[in-house]
């Protein structure tokens, strides 16, 4: 029996919600499809899907998954608050809740989608625990894709059947066929071609689809085995998103306009921070959304929150960006990625991973792309470092 509190978007789930954990292993499924098996190992570039605490997530996959595209696929369990009564509309079973101590609940601080008054500074002793809030855990699989393409038309955007799940209540809203409604941070592109794909989860008990900063997050209710079918449709969901995002390409070597735009989660503290290290590397700033437009489809983990373009080593050209898979106010962590002109093949999806120079190589399109595996906080030495290991990896990479 758990421990903590629990409940389930199905009757036929109950007996894994009381239990708090899957009851059985998807080692043997990874296998048979040549996926990496993590277990409970979150996976770097998918922080977005992954919860904060190991404790809520089982049986983690990671490769190319059924249908196609790269992403991870796991067990999790679903944090839902409790104020009265589970912040989630809809029906639940067996809703159990065991209060561990007196901390009220707080969302993944570094997720949520609206600031301000959400993010007061913590008046509760201590660092929060696994399970040590007020609310239920209940028993979803989770697929997570990344997509480009969707960081910036689709910023943050939850399409299921339900009125509310804190903390993705998003302000807009448009309704869709099936009784299925899409809500988001701001107007979003039309979603064509996902309908049929809604239509084959119309009965589930529970089926949400999630974009946040480029990182498109499929939930199912319950510990699903069955999981070919959900990672298919998790790549159409993914392909839809992407076919459904505007873009302007443009060749690698066009110069882009100074910043300009608004990012919500840029704080005048970060973008002063990162002006005045593109002025230490002799670099130009560009303007991080129009960069998402002209290079829609390279491969760097969530929405771009600075880019810096110029020579980053003598007679090296090429761009540095940093890009957040959270709320960066809230998170503080940016992950970094070197750009640079490029020949030849692209990399297979998902790219070339080197966890000896903690890095990630994917090329396409004519650029390699080098990101980092280390997420940094505004420290100089964690910036500069980051361009001379990528540019020592790529000297000897590009030229093999």
């Amino acid at each position: 029996m758990a421990s903590h509190g629990y409940a389930a978007f199905a009757r036929a789930d109950v007996a894994d919600a009381r239990r708090g954990h899957p009851a059985s292993s998807l080692q043997a499924y990874a296998a048979e499809r040549g996926l990496e098996w993590l277990d409970r190992r979150s996976a770097a570039g998918f922080s977005a899907a992954f919860p904060g605490f190991e404790a809520y997530r089982y049986n983690a996959v990671r490769g190319v998954l059924p249908g196609g595209r790269f992403g991870v696929l796991f067990h999790q369990l679903l944090e839902v608050p409790v104020t009265g009564s589970p912040n989630i509309s809809g029906t639940l079973y067996a809703s159990t809740v065991k209060v561990k101590s007196r901390r009220w609940w707080m969302p993944d601080r570094t997720d949520l989608p609206f600031i301000g008054d959400f993010l007061d500074p913590r008046t509760e002793p201590g660092e929060p625990e696994a399970f040590d809030s007020h609310a239920v855990w209940i028993p979803t699989t989770t697929v997570a894709i990344n997509v480009p393409e969707a960081a910036l038309p689709f910023f943050l955007t939850r399409i299921d059947r339900r009125d509310r799940h804190a903390p993705f209540d998003f302000p807009d809203t448009a309704d869709l066929p099936g009784g299925w409604r899409l809500r988001s941070h701001g107007p979003v592109p039309s979603l064509d071609g996902l309908a049929p794909v809604l239509d084959r989860h119309a009965g589930d008990p529970f089926f949400q689809v999630l974009a946040l900063r480029g990182t498109v997050i499929v939930r199912s209710n319950g510990y699903r085995t069955d999981l070919d079918e959900l990672a298919r449709d998790a790549c159409a969901i993914a392909d839809a998103f992407a076919a459904a995002s505007p873009s302007a390409a443009e060749p690698f070597a066009t110069a882009l306009p100074a910043p300009h735009s608004h990012h919500p989660e840029v704080t005048p503290a970060w973008r002063d921070g990162y002006a005045r290290l593109a002025a230490r590397l002799g670099l130009a700033q560009e303007d991080a959304d129009d960069y998402q437009r002209a290079f829609p489809t390279l491969g760097v983990p969530g929405r771009a929150v600075a880019v810096m373009r110029g020579e980053l080593a003598p007679g090296v050209h090429g761009r540095l960006v940093y890009s957040a898979e959270r709320n960066l106010r809230a998170a503080e962590r940016a992950r970094g990625a070197v750009l640079l002109a490029a020949h030849g093949a692209p990399t297979p999806p998902g790219g070339e991973r080197h966890p000896e120079h903690q890095l990630v190589y994917e090329q396409r399109d004519g650029v390699a792309v080098l990101w980092s595996l280390r997420t940094a906080g505004f420290y100089r030495e964690e910036q500069e470092e980051l361009v001379e290991r990528a540019l020592r990896f790529a000297a000897g990479r590009l030229e093999a």
